[in-house]
């Protein structure tokens, strides 16, 4: 699963002790800020980088709203996580906060990624993980409307992170689902659900200001899920279909999920091997249901085959959820919100 790289900051060194409440708070919340200023985020665990960015936000959040009114030195210096060598300076601590924020969203994304999800509670764990990462990403969205930035704190990047994140959560549902042994029916709905998140996410990155920013890995492997999904909701829907022997429309059905990977195997360009792999064994599959399917019909049931277009979408339900911003700044909350 993907994982959002942290800003990297500059040191901040233009604090006034006017600026906040008194002398104690000035030093913590000096140290703290410099705690941040690291050459690169992504060497420190992500739970030690969780940690120090949450400390710092909850000093910050005491500290005047504008400091740039009392001091026109003050200055904050973030990179895009995407692209390093883009980066944007302001005085607002609106700005500040916008980029602590997102940092947590990018740990907890580290954090999910990292989960072994076939040990016990894995699933689970991964699935809050991704959920607070989300929340955090909408919630940079929000406090950025309207504001300069980097390209990676837009609203238009943050609606997408947050909704490859409710992607990546709703992909722990799916596999949740299929060890519990849940309907091929429910199934279905989890896995057509996951891949509309994935859409939502790839529809954006197509088109500017996200087009061209984020690297070709990204959009083959967002594509690629995409696709993945779409097909398992179509091959979930289809074994139901075939236990009603509704034999026309398991055939359609079957058809449009190995379409959609053909065609995204075809156009997908950099994504990681196993991905493929995963891909590639579904589309067996797909094959190999289709064909029984066929011969069925061809022996037995002489039914006619739908037309994809004239099939009606298939059903969708989401499990998860943004969490909300109280939920992303507690410390205290090891994983964020847990799917239901």
């Amino acid at each position: 699963m993907l994982s959002v790289p942290e800003k990297k900051t500059a040191a901040a060194e233009l604090f006034r002790d006017r600026h906040f409440f008194n002398s104690p708070f000035f030093t913590d919340l000096r140290d703290a800020r410099a705690s941040l200023s690291v050459p690169n985020p992504q060497t420190q665990p992500p739970s030690s980088s969780r940690a120090l960015l949450l400390r710092y936000h909850r000093l910050l959040f005491s500290a005047r709203d504008d400091p740039c009114a009392f001091d026109d030195n003050l200055a904050f210096t973030w990179h895009d996580a995407f692209r390093p060598n883009l980066k944007h300076t302001s005085a607002l601590l609106r700005f500040e906060k916008a980029a602590v924020v997102f940092n947590v969203g990018a740990a907890s994304s580290r954090i999910a990624a990292a989960v072994d999800r076939a040990a016990e509670g894995g699933v689970k764990a991964a699935c809050g993980e991704f959920q607070r990462a989300a929340g955090a990403f909408r919630a940079v969205g929000e406090m950025m409307e309207g504001q300069e930035g980097t390209v990676d704190m837009s609203p238009e990047a943050s609606a997408m992170l947050e909704r490859l994140m409710l992607a990546q959560a709703q992909e722990c549902c799916f596999e949740r689902a299929l060890a519990a042994g849940t309907s091929a029916a429910a199934c279905s709905k989890v896995a057509r659900q996951a891949a509309l998140y994935y859409e939502e996410a790839y529809a954006a990155l197509v088109i500017p200001p996200l087009q061209n920013h984020f690297d070709r890995s990204w959009l083959s492997h967002i594509q690629l899920k995409a696709a993945q999904f779409d097909a398992e909701a179509c091959c979930r829907y289809a074994m139901e279909l075939h236990e009603k022997t509704e034999i026309g429309e398991e055939i359609a059905r079957l058809q449009v999920g190995i379409n959609a990977l053909a065609d995204a195997k075809r156009t997908a360009r950099g994504a990681p091997a196993p991905l493929y792999d995963s891909v590639t064994r579904l589309e067996q599959d797909m094959n190999r249901s289709l064909e029984r399917a066929v011969n069925e019909n061809n022996r037995i049931y002489l039914m006619r085959i739908p037309a994809a277009k004239s099939l009606s979408p298939l059903p969708a339900a989401s499990l998860v959820r943004s969490a909300s911003t109280s939920e992303v700044l507690d410390a205290k909350t090891e994983t964020g919100i847990q799917s239901s």
